[in-house]
């Protein structure tokens, strides 16, 4: 009990410190710098997460981490800029990581994280500038998650039932992916990456100025559809498809419609 006190007594110490440099009004930039991480100290002390005052790639060198189990979780809704997102088969559990340019920064980051019902929400509408968020979802093959990200990267892996992806300026990778419910993918500007995918379910992918790369580890049925662009095929490359729909495929397969617009699809079936 005392040593769970120790933290929160030095941060408040911390914090009464910067106080007295601010009321004496010093122009000194590191009384300045002592108050901001006074005042982080003290709000994740009560908060119980970590603050990591260290360099880290990625130009992001101040972060603090929080962790929370998610036992009886049914969905998963996030929206963040400049943030990676990674989602695979778990418990369930949350790792969230705020990552900043600045103290100042890190201390504005107050996302909408919230439980109810059952269903996990992460927002932020507005995210302070030189500021990137890490989340890391451990779920349930039960859980559905829809994910949107501005400028960052999407990951998911592993056995799930269904995932909606909304991706802007950023890349959708999902390696050894086998969801047993439908797939949604909408992106602009960037690439959606697929391998050892084998869905039991109907996936749809829609891309504006980019590349889809399938390496499926079943046989799929395509229905694609390229406006400006190529289509890469099992012995067949069509280079100017003009926007026609294209079919491939055994007819009774799990299906893969792809929309693309200014950009490649290119698919394999590559067997294990």
């Amino acid at each position: 009990m005392i040593a769970n006190l120790i933290p929160t007594l030095l941060a408040l110490a911390l914090w009464l410190y910067g106080l007295y440099l601010a009321l004496t009004r010093t122009k000194s930039p590191t009384a300045k710098a002592v108050a901001v991480v006074a005042l982080l100290g003290l709000f994740f002390a009560f908060g119980g997460v970590n603050v990591t005052l260290e360099p880290e790639s990625g130009g992001y060198p101040y972060t603090s981490k929080t962790t929370r189990d998610l036992p009886t979780l049914k969905a998963v809704e996030i929206g963040l800029t400049n943030a990676e997102v990674f989602v695979g088969r778990g418990a369930g559990q949350l790792f969230l990581t705020y990552r900043a340019k600045s103290p100042a920064a890190l201390a504005r980051m107050r996302p909408v994280a919230e439980i109810e019902d059952g269903r996990l929400r992460i927002l932020d509408d507005h995210q302070p500038r030189g500021t990137a968020y890490r989340v890391v979802l451990a779920l349930p093959a039960s859980v559905a998650a829809r994910v949107s990200v501005t400028n960052g990267m999407l990951k998911a892996e592993d056995r799930l039932k269904s995932l909606a992806f909304s991706a802007t300026n950023a890349e959708v990778r999902l390696k050894d992916y086998r969801p047993t419910g439908p797939t949604e993918i909408h992106a602009t500007n960037g690439e959606v990456s697929l391998v050892g995918f084998a869905p039991e379910a109907p996936t749809r992918i829609n891309l504006v100025n980019g590349r889809v790369r399938v390496r499926a580890a079943m046989p799929l049925r395509i229905e694609a559809q390229i406006t400006n662009g190529a289509l890469q095929l099992p012995g067949k490359i069509v280079t100017d498809p003009k926007g026609r729909a294209v079919s491939y495929g055994p007819p009774d397969a799990p299906s893969l419609s792809v929309s693309l617009l200014n950009g490649e699809l290119d698919y394999e079936e590559v067997q294990r």
